[in-house]
């Protein structure tokens, strides 16, 4: 591995020199092996040998000494030019490493992220001004943990890049020096070339190993890692490992080493091996799956039709499906999406096939039930495939996507009618959808696979990437593509917005939220509907819906999916951090209109409301019989009630960029919670009033009733409004006049309810 410091110091010049002098080389010989100049050239010394009348020994001898002789100039020739070209491409390519590692650092230094001698990253600003010291001044603010960690990650991709640099041409070079008394007559074409031939014949070796008719030995195991991890990421070794080793020999590979049927199943040292060996394997051929030639189209077919083969063994009585094997392998790495989707439907294909005796049985019998989840204590169970299948998908948001919106059954043998994958894998209402299989602890581990295919396919990024992104929407399919994420990430709002729903997918929850965060802009765009005067109020010309695509996810629906979300800790953190961070982008783009910026603020407040209510009455309801735990907790999320009656929203608070959006720990931060404190109070009735009630009855927090009292809240919220806007229109007010008005019937509708409501008095 290629250190930092050695990047940062690496000299080039003699590297420089070598390239020029091999150059040199290359001419000369070329004018010894080809002529050229009109003198004598190992190319005219052969057409001599050919066409003189040799006599005797010479006839066999000497001719024949003479033109390999005069061949061997030719070798001489090519690897001079395979030499020439590695230097001259590691040279191009590990300057251009050492460039981005400078161009990197500079970058972060100008965030105050320092790159020591070792390497390591850290903060540049001393400790004694980390936390709102008084010292701290412009330029000089602390970057946050996140900057640190991105910053690593960028500099750990650029070591690793030059370390492959180096890897391969080193090799590439042992090659030629590796006989001491002939020319190789093939040589390297480029850097690329080397990789390439590389990973031929690694492969070839890496077959060898795994065409054994044994389970390896832990010593052939740990080399066959040794190749799998130096060269999974490269095709020419991933299509030469699956393509000679067929489908039905990967699979068997695999199936032979995590149940031997010999000692019993593996363990400790053993079973870590294996785990490596799983994840290596499946980058593997995960990178193979991307390859388009006709052997491995004809590989990836193999594989989908051995999906309800039966691999044995004859040393135990234990056989696994083909898809089991293949979705065990499909934890890591991102599989190509055609092949993801035809590999999916033909699974669920089968699955429902089998609907008696149903997936738990299908995939759990006692025959074959083995722990093939790698180390232990992995997600369990491991058996099921449908949930390794998931994991690949929430590793390839385009995949995770298409997968959701399409269907199963009608297939010209399945004799299945068509159901929507997401009406089988996510509703469970639905009579066809899917029966779970559960664990020993009776708990559903796929259900946080799911939640990784629905993070992916909302998203757009893969759900566990350390560097997220939203998606760009430069071109018609990447605005098409984003319209397609909202649309499901509204099915999700819809369909997940009761407690019992959740609850019944124990493992998604995290997911939700991380949905929630990555959609809280058409989330703050649909919850700005009262009454359904949104539209009328000019509310996508200030959320920007048109350009950033928003979708209405409907206001009740939003309401009742946040109140769900943000009632777990977690989860609350994760999406008020994300509404944090968007009110205050969506003030800075009202830019120095700052009526328009208090608008949307006043609007983010109401959001923070619903979700700080949500969460003090899941604090509640967790601790109801804990008083003292309740009230710590209470405190852990704010005392709001003590401050206010008296919170107000300063005039004079500043639109810039740098005072609303949260970018270091000390003032940034500041301005926000001068507007979290109106949320905690004056904005927050609307949520208010279902949330009361159901303290008042010990937090008995009932889906129905929460619905009966949302229902009857719309209506009576749309009734109020719909003269308003009637009027309104009628006398073409401005889109800010009429914002300022249901604004303003907002409140004064909340005020009639409470007022007629003594159950929700609290006496704050």
């Amino acid at each position: 591995m290629v250190s930092y410091q050695e990047l940062r110091d690496l000299r080039l010049g003699k590297l420089d020199t070598a390239v020029t002098e091999w150059q040199e080389m290359v001419r000369k010989l070329v004018t010894l092996a080809e002529g050229g100049d009109g003198g004598v050239s190992a190319a005219d010394l052969e057409r001599k040998a050919n066409a003189a009348d040799w006599k005797g020994d010479n006839a066999t001898v000497t001719k024949a000494f003479t033109t390999t002789t005069a061949r061997q100039f030719g070798d001489m020739l090519t690897e001079a030019r395979s030499v020439h070209t590695i230097l001259d491409d590691a040279h191009s390519a590990l300057k251009k490493h050492k460039d981005d590692l400078t161009a990197a650092v500079d970058k972060w230094a100008r965030k105050n992220v320092h790159v020591n001698a070792k390497g390591t990253v850290v903060s540049a600003v001393p400790l004694g001004v980390r936390d709102g010291d008084s010292t701290l001044t412009a330029g000089t603010e602390p970057p946050s943990q996140e900057d640190i960690d991105t910053a690593a990650a960028e500099i750990a991709t650029i070591l690793e890049a030059a370390a492959e640099t180096d890897r391969i041409a080193a090799r590439a070079l042992r090659t030629h020096a590796r006989s001491a008394y002939d020319f190789d007559e093939t040589g390297f074409t480029s850097l690329q070339d080397a990789d390439r031939k590389q990973g031929i014949e690694d492969a070839d070796l890496a077959v060898r190993l795994a065409s054994a008719d044994h389970p390896l030995p832990d010593a052939e195991l740990r080399r066959f890692n040794e190749l799998a991890a130096r060269q999974r990421d490269n095709p020419a070794f991933a299509e030469r490992f699956a393509t000679k080793m067929g489908p039905e020999g990967t699979l068997q590979f695999w199936r032979d080493h995590i149940a031997p049927g010999i000692g019993g199943p593996p363990t400790d040292d053993r079973e870590k091996l294996l785990a490596r060996t799983r994840d290596n394997l499946g980058l593997t051929l995960a990178t193979a799956s991307h390859l388009d030639s006709p052997a491995m189209r004809e590989w990836k077919n193999g594989i989908i039709a051995a999906g309800d083969d039966r691999f044995t063994n004859p040393n135990t009585t234990q056989s696994f499906y083909g898809y089991q094997l293949t979705s065990n392998l499909m934890t890591k790495g991102k599989w190509d999406t055609g092949f993801l989707n035809s590999y999916g439907t033909s699974l669920i294909d089968f699955e429902r096939g089998h609907a008696r005796p149903g997936a738990p049985q299908l995939w759990n019998e006692p025959s074959y039930l083995i722990d093939s989840s790698y180390p232990s204590g992995s997600p369990k169970p491991a058996f099921d495939p449908v949930t390794g299948f998931l994991e690949a998908l929430g590793h390839n948001p385009g995949a995770s996507l298409e997968f959701f919106n399409g269907s199963s059954g009608k297939g010209a043998n399945d004799g299945l009618d068509t159901l929507g994958n997401w009406d089988y894998l996510v509703d469970k209402d639905n009579k066809e959808a899917r029966d779970w299989p559960v664990d020993a602890d009776g708990k559903t581990a796929g259900y946080a696979h799911l939640g990784h295919a629905l993070e992916s396919a909302t998203l757009g990024y893969p759900y566990d990437t350390e560097t997220p992104g939203i998606p760009p929407l430069d071109t018609e399919a990447q605005r098409t593509a984003r319209d397609d994420r909202t649309a499901l990430m509204e099915k999700v709002v819809a369909h997940y917005k009761t407690a019992d729903t959740i609850d019944a997918q124990d493992g998604i929850r995290d997911s939700l939220a991380n949905m929630a965060a990555g959609h809280i802009d058409s989330l703050n765009y649909s919850a700005a509907n009262f009454g359904a005067g949104g539209d009328a109020s000019g509310r996508a010309e200030r959320f920007g819906a048109e350009e950033n695509r928003l979708r209405d996810f409907g206001s009740m629906d939003t309401t009742r999916f946040l109140r769900r979300k943000a009632s777990e800790e977690n989860a609350y953190n994760t999406v008020s951090t994300a509404q944090q961070v968007y009110g205050a982008s969506v003030m800075t783009t009202q830019g120095d209109d700052l009526e328009d910026a208090k608008r949307v603020g006043l609007h983010s407040v109401k959001m923070h409301g619903m979700l700080d209510e949500a969460r003090f009455e899941g604090i509640g309801k967790e601790f109801g019989d804990e008083k003292e735990e309740r009230n710590r907790e209470l405190a852990k999320q704010g005392e709001w009630r003590n401050f206010a009656a008296g919170a107000v929203i300063g005039t004079t608070v500043g639109i810039g960029a740098a005072a609303i959006v949260p970018t270091g720990a000390a003032a940034a931060i500041a301005v926000p919670l001068a507007f979290d404190t109106v949320g905690g109070a004056a904005e927050t009735y609307v949520g208010n009033q279902t949330l009361d009630w159901l303290k008042e009855r010990e937090f008995d927090n009932i889906d129905e009733s929460v619905q009966g009292i949302e229902l009857a809240r719309q209506t009576g919220q749309n009734n109020a409004m719909t003269p308003l806007l009637n009027y309104a229109q009628a006398h073409g007010m401005s889109t800010d006049d009429i914002w300022d008005l249901s604004s303003a019937a907002e409140h004064e509708y909340v005020a009639g309810t409470r007022r007629t409501d003594t159950e929700n008095s609290r006496g704050w």
